[in-house]
């Protein structure tokens, strides 16, 4: 029989545009962690299920379903980098992540609301934009959804206006 793996899940959280998969690709790959990412998701469900571009309930919609495989997928990992612009006031999606259980660390995205706000833009005017996301600018109610972190387990917050340092964030990880 093999050890046993304590379950450690690392959440990657943070409003649209605040550097969420910049910074998660990497951080998965340097753990050794498969990453769950929510857009890839939604993105394969919308496909999938002939969805319908620029129909922002549907897209709402795409992006709830997609948090919840994810998670899905996630209890069936011992170790995971999870990464989604998780609502933090939302209590099925709190519920959904303590019920992961083990060691649960979130390393919270977060920049200035103007930069947010034109990263999400730049995106959205892309050419490799997929029409999964109806959203093309982000209001100021709808980043109100996302501020502060979703706080289960230890929070470490980075500013991802500047560089991030993948093996300094590795350490802040494993020492928490």
């Amino acid at each position: 029989m093999g050890p046993v793996l304590t379950r450690r899940v690392i959440l990657v959280s943070g409003a649209p545009g605040a550097g969420k998969t910049s910074v998660a690709e990497p951080l998965a790959a340097a753990l050794g962690f498969p990453l769950l990412s929510k857009d890839p998701i939604k993105e394969a469900l919308f496909d999938a299920l002939d969805g319908r571009p620029d129909d922002l309930v549907q897209s709402r919609k795409f992006s709830d379903a997609a948090i919840e495989v994810m998670l899905a997928l996630a209890a069936q990992c011992p170790q995971v980098v999870l990464e989604a612009n998780f609502h933090p006031h939302n209590a099925r999606e709190r519920e959904r992540i303590t019920n992961l259980g083990g060691k649960i660390v979130e390393v919270y995205c977060t920049c200035p609301p103007e930069e947010l706000a034109r990263r999400y833009a730049d995106r959205a005017a892309s050419t490799r934009h997929h029409p999964a996301h109806a959203l093309k600018s982000l209001s100021p109610e709808l980043l109100a959804e996302y501020v502060g972190p979703v706080g289960i387990g230890t929070v470490i917050t980075i500013d991802t206006t500047r560089p991030v340092s993948t093996e300094d964030l590795v350490r802040r990880i494993q020492t928490a």
